[in-house]
Formats: structure tokens, sequence, C-alpha cells
């Protein structure tokens, strides 16, 4: 007979494929577009499954969006936990290719689109995710780039600036590209070496 924490773990495991599938599904149709048919088909699961574990629609778009934050900042974290190199302009560029990297993605386009797209529908969620993804975002590469000597009289300012130089011009074009486009990785080389060097001309050891 299957204990409690069986029972337990199968339903976590179920939630997550949920998640897993529904996201796709959100991203191409929009909220008001998804239906929720087509993510129980997508999750192999019952609607009366779904139902169980989020409620209706808009109990699981809140935690797929909730559930996009997580990864994201992982995936920086990693980057920002290997040893920096010893020098600090380096240091900036190597920083602001993973931030290239990691938020220029045909799914994190998408996935502002329909955030922005449904920010007057969840306030709320909008604010969260701003809250809990960009604004954490710009506190980690704050703590990052105060610990390489350079002179910042405001890090969490000076964040925010290599943060839009590394990623603006490509993430604003992706976002009124067609779903799935990529950038290339010439163009995201070239903003983060510009965001790097921009960075450094401000905010570098003066000769």
């Amino acid at each position: 007979m299957p204990t409690s924490t069986s029972r337990q773990a199968r339903g976590d495991s179920k939630r997550a494929e949920i998640l897993a599938a529904a996201l796709p599904v959100f991203l191409d149709n929009g909220y008001l577009g998804t239906n929720l048919d087509d993510v129980a088909a997508a999750a192999h699961a019952s609607k009366r499954t779904l139902y169980a574990h989020f409620g209706d629609k808009e109990g699981l778009f809140r935690e797929v969006i909730r559930g996009t934050v997580a990864p994201m900042h992982a995936a920086l974290q990693a980057e920002l936990d290997l040893a920096p190199p010893k020098d600090a302009r380096e240091a900036l560029r190597s920083i602001a290719h993973s931030l290239a990297t990691i938020i220029v993605t045909p799914t994190v386009a998408q996935l502002r689109r329909i955030i922005i797209a449904e920010a007057d529908r969840f306030p709320d969620l909008a604010a969260e995710w701003y809250r809990l993804g960009p604004q954490q975002t710009v506190a980690r590469i704050a703590a990052y780039v105060d610990g390489l000597g350079l002179e910042l009289v405001d890090p969490r300012g000076a964040a925010e600036q290599l943060l839009w130089l590394s990623i603006s011009v490509p993430i604003n074009r992706l976002m009124f590209a067609p779903a799935g486009t990529r950038p290339t990785n010439r163009e995201l080389r070239r903003a983060a070496d510009s965001a790097a060097e921009t960075f450094w001309r401000a905010f570098g050891p003066r000769d």
C-alpha cells in the first residue's frame, strides 16, 4: 500500500510535470488564448488533476509565472559563483557575457511579453515577478561588481547600468521579433563587450 510520503512524492512530481508542460502553452497562446484542455494534453494529465493541484486557470498561470524566476537566478548565480578573473576589466566582460547569454533568449522575451500583457489583469503577479526577478538580479550583480575594487558610489545603480548596457539592445530587438527568433552569438558578444568597456570607462580606476 502506498505510504503518505510516496503519494506526496507522486503528487509533487505530477505538479512539476504540469507546470513544465503549461509554460510553453501559455507563452505560445497568452493567458486568454490558453485552454486547459491543451495544458492537460501536454502534461498527460486530466483536467481534474489540474484543478486539484491549481484550482483554476488563474491559479495555474500564477504558479507557472512564479516558477520561471528560480531557474534564471540559478543560472546567473552559477556564473557569479565562479572565481572572478584577477583582472577586474576581464571580470566585467565575463559577467556582461553571462547576462546577455542568460537573459537574451526567445523564452525570456516571450515571458516578458506575457507578463507585460497581463500586468493590468494580474498587477500583483507582475510586481512580484519584477521584485523576485529583475530586482534580485540587480542585487546580485551589485554584490559582484562591488567586490571588484571599482570606484562605485552606488553599487546598485551601477549594477542596473551594467545590466541594461549588456542586454538592452538585443532584448529590445528580440521583444519585437517573431517567437523563436534567436540573437546570434556575435550580436550578444558585441553587446556584452561594449557594455563592459563602457562600464569600465565610467567606473574603472583613474590614471
